[in-house]
């Protein structure tokens, strides 16, 4: 096995590897896409309706869990709440 072989077979290698990992990448994306349809149009913890308004697409919270293929949605009053009720139990 001469050096222009083995160059060739570790360049063959490295691009399977790359396809992979791509297809990887791709098949992740098209799950994370799939669950988008499943957001719900209020807020998963008091029931207040998502504005469609660019804040409040900044300032509300999605939360995907693949495993139980479930989508939630959380206002900032109740981000704040559970952020208040984690700094209260974690000081105990």
């Amino acid at each position: 096995m001469n050096k222009k072989h083995k160059k060739k077979l570790k360049r063959a290698g490295k691009k399977k590897k790359d396809k992979s990992a791509a297809l990887a990448a791709q098949e992740n994306l098209t799950k994370k896409l799939n669950m988008f349809d499943r957001l719900p149009q209020e807020c998963s913890a008091c029931s207040q309706p998502f504005p469609q308004s660019r804040q409040a697409h900044m300032s509300w919270r999605v939360v995907v869990r693949h495993a139980e293929e479930t989508v939630r949605l959380f206002c900032p009053t109740c981000q704040e709440k559970a952020q208040q009720v984690l700094d209260t139990h974690h000081e105990v």
